[in-house]
C-alpha cells in the first residue's frame, strides 16, 4: 500500500508540473503578483537547515532507535514559471543519520585469539553525509505587506559520499564468566550504506522582503526517503530468537537485505537575491 501511494504521488507531481510548465510565462494573467524584477525570471539564494533525522526500519526484527541532530547547507536556484509558481533546485550538503538495533553476532576473536562468533543484540549509530539535488515545485501567494507565503513539494536526489558507524554489542561470552557485557567499535561504513537516495519533500514557509530583490526565507520541510539505505544481509534467527550459528561456528545469513529509509525534518533558513 505504501509503495502504491508513492507511485501515485510521483504521477500526480509529474502531471501537475507539466500543466504548470504549459501555462506560458508572459505573466499577463496576474498583474498584481510580484516578481524580483519585471523582466527577471530567476533568482539565486543561500540556505542553511538544521535537521532531525532518523532511520525508519522496514525489516522484521530491526528497530529504529532514536534520532540524530544534523544540518545541511548549500545554494538555491529558482525559476519563475509564472508569477506564483516556481521551479526550485540547487545543490546542498546534508549531514544526517540514525540508529538501528537488531539481533546479530559479535566476533570475539580478539578475546579468545581464534575466530569465534556469538549471538548478540546489536545497536548501530550511523552518521551519513550526502550531496543533494532538490527538484521542487513552489507555490507562492502574492506579497502581503512585506511577506510572501509559500508551499512546496517535490523530490530530492541524494548521493552518499561519506558514512560511518558506531556498533554497540550486548552479548554473553561463553567460557569467560558468562557475563553480559557491551563493546563499542568505530568503523567506516561505505560498504554498509547505499550510495543513492531519493526523498519526497513537502514543506511550507514565508519570505520577508528586505529591499529590492533581497528576501529572507524561513520554512520547514519533511523529507521522506524512498530508497533503502542499508546494504547489509539479515541474520537467520534460531528458535530462541538469536542469530543462528552453524555447526562450523559461522553466522547464517538470509538472502534478504536489511531495509531502512532515511527521514528527516528540516528548519530552512535562507536568503534570496
Amino acid at each position: 500500500m505504501i509503495h502504491k501511494t508513492k507511485v501515485l504521488t510521483l504521477i500526480v507531481f509529474g502531471l501537475l508540473f507539466i500543466n504548470l510548465s504549459a501555462q506560458g510565462d508572459d505573466f499577463s494573467n496576474d498583474p498584481t503578483a510580484k516578481l524580483p524584477d519585471d523582466d527577471r525570471k530567476f533568482r539565486f539564494g543561500l540556505q542553511f537547515s538544521p535537521n532531525i533525522s532518523w532511520l525508519k526500519a522496514n525489516t522484521a526484527g530491526y528497530e529504529s532507535e532514536g534520532t540524530k541532530m544534523g544540518f545541511s547547507y548549500g545554494l538555491s536556484f529558482e525559476y519563475f514559471m509564472s508569477k506564483n509558481y516556481l521551479f526550485s533546485t540547487g545543490l546542498t550538503m546534508l549531514n544526517s543519520g540514525g540508529n538501528i538495533s537488531y539481533k546479530g553476532i559479535y566476533d570475539v576473536s580478539d578475546v579468545q585469539n581464534i575466530v569465534v562468533y556469538v549471538p548478540a543484540d546489536v545497536e548501530v549509530k550511523y552518521k551519513l553525509k550526502y550531496i543533494e539535488l532538490p527538484l521542487l515545485l513552489k507555490l507562492r501567494t502574492n506579497e502581503i505587506g512585506y511577506l510572501t507565503y509559500f508551499g512546496q513539494f517535490g523530490f530530492k536526489l541524494g548521493f552518499n559520499y561519506r558514512s560511518s558507524s558506531e556498533y554497540n554489542y550486548f552479548h554473553e561470552l561463553t567460557g569467560i564468566g558468562g557475563d553480559k557485557r557491551s563493546d563499542i567499535l568505530n568503523e567506516s561504513a561505505p560498504e554498509e550504506i547505499n550510495w543513492i537516495n531519493l526523498s519526497l519533500v513537502i514543506g511550507a514557509g514565508v519570505e520577508y522582503n528586505i529591499s529590492g530583490n533581497t528576501s529572507l526565507m524561513l520554512g520547514i520541510t519533511f523529507n521522506n526517503g524512498f530508497v533503502n539505505q542499508l546494504d547489509t544481509k539479515v541474520h537467520v534467527l534460531d528458535t530462541n530468537g538469536d542469530a543462528l550459528i552453524d555447526i562450523d561456528g559461522n553466522p547464517v545469513y538470509s538472502e534478504k537485505d536489511a531495509s531502512a529509509n532515511l527521514n528527516y525534518f528540516a528548519l530552512n533558513i535562507g536568503i534570496y537575491f
